[in-house]
């Protein structure tokens, strides 16, 4: 007997809609700071109002089904049933919970209450999170100036100028410098679009390429210290947020070398992170904090001295958070004083442009009144 093969059945392709809703666009987003800080804060109201872990699990996991925190809180909940500690499941999570946030609850997993490990990490977050939005929103106001100004002038350049040089070109006048200028930039920007378009692709994509890498990374870190309206607001607020780390995680029972290792994390510029790993490593070696951190010739000295008396006397801890809100108020200010300077640079730097166009249009026309009444 001959077998029969069974047709397979054609596999149904999928429309370009499916794949349209399957893909990343509606993919569950990643929870904000702000969300795990409302999260962190309730649970620990919840544990000191005497609930148990797990049924303050389900209740927060229940208002915020769908989302992926939701769905950690709901995972975090079974993982204890299973006999993970609560540090442990929210390592499983690293898009929600930061190592920084999940190394300071694990301090409750050596004997710390876990209501206040919980507060600290929440403490320390929301402090991060206001530092960073406010130097964002602070920079929007300067940035939307430029770039309306950038485009105001190529749109004069572009679009009104040509439509008067033939104008120009018609006056029996020798045209001043400034209109020359002008004009020998109108036609580079209309004859050269392309190439222009393309240099400064080229040029965003060799800065995207370099902050990719190690060295190039470095190497725009270091630039930045080493200019003066943005070095300020770099090491003050790193150092806010390296001390609040180093201080929560202190207070909550871990050793300063590991705390340190993990306030490290925290810090954005890679020239401070290096400061911090080398002074990790002199403190194994019995040199102490703040010797080391001397060496790297970058920290204030007020912030130098003030370790130096907090190692000596022992209170390591509370001056490491007085510092931290000093140096996170000090963040702020001068974010302020920053934004007060380049607000109305930038307003400066549009008006002077378009008053160059203004001016450079106008004074052919004078010139040729001059010559039409000599």
């Amino acid at each position: 007997m001959v077998r029969r093969r069974r047709r397979r059945k054609p596999v149904a392709k999928k429309s370009w809609w499916q794949r349209f809703n399957e893909s990343e666009i509606f993919s569950k987003k990643k929870p904000k700071k702000t969300e795990v800080v409302a999260f962190t804060r309730e649970l620990s109201t919840l544990l000191d109002s005497g609930i148990g872990m797990g049924p303050a699990l389900l209740m927060l996991a229940e208002g915020r089904k769908g989302s992926m925190l939701g769905d950690a809180i709901a995972q975090m909940e079974q993982d204890l049933n299973s006999g993970l500690t609560i540090a442990e499941s929210m390592s499983k999570h690293p898009d929600v919970f930061p190592r920084i946030y999940v190394r300071t609850v694990s301090a409750a997993d050596r004997g710390a209450p876990l209501s206040t490990s919980l507060k600290q990490a929440a403490e320390f977050m929301d402090t991060a999170a206001s530092a960073i939005a406010q130097a964002k929103r602070a920079l929007i106001y300067p940035a939307m100036i430029l770039t309306v100004g950038v485009g105001v002038v190529i749109l004069l350049l572009t679009v009104s100028l040509p439509q008067m040089i033939s104008l120009f070109e018609n006056l029996d006048t020798e045209l001043p410098v400034p209109t020359k200028i002008l004009i020998a930039f109108s036609d580079f920007l209309r004859t050269y679009p392309l190439f222009i378009f393309g240099s400064l692709l080229l040029v965003a994509a060799g800065l995207f390429k370099a902050k990719s890498t190690q060295k190039g990374k470095e190497l725009i870190h270091r630039a930045m210290l080493r200019v003066p309206l943005f070095s300020g607001v770099v090491i003050s607020s790193d150092l806010a947020r390296a001390s609040g780390a180093l201080a929560s995680l202190t207070e909550v029972g871990m050793p300063v070398p590991d705390a340190l290792d993990v306030a490290r994390e925290t810090v954005g510029n890679d020239v401070i992170r290096g400061a911090l790993t080398d002074a990790r490593q002199g403190l194994i070696a019995g040199e102490g904090l703040a010797r080391p951190l001397e060496k790297a010739d970058l920290f204030p000295t007020t912030f130098i001295q003030t370790l130096k008396v907090a190692e000596d006397t022992g209170t390591l801890d509370a001056n490491l958070k007085r510092m931290a809100e000093f140096y996170q108020n000090d963040a702020q200010e001068k974010v302020k004083g920053m934004v007060s300077l380049i607000e109305p640079m930038s307003t400066v730097i549009v008006a002077l442009a378009v008053g160059f166009v203004a001016l450079s249009v106008i004074m052919p026309m004078y010139s040729a009144l001059g010559a039409l009444q000599d």
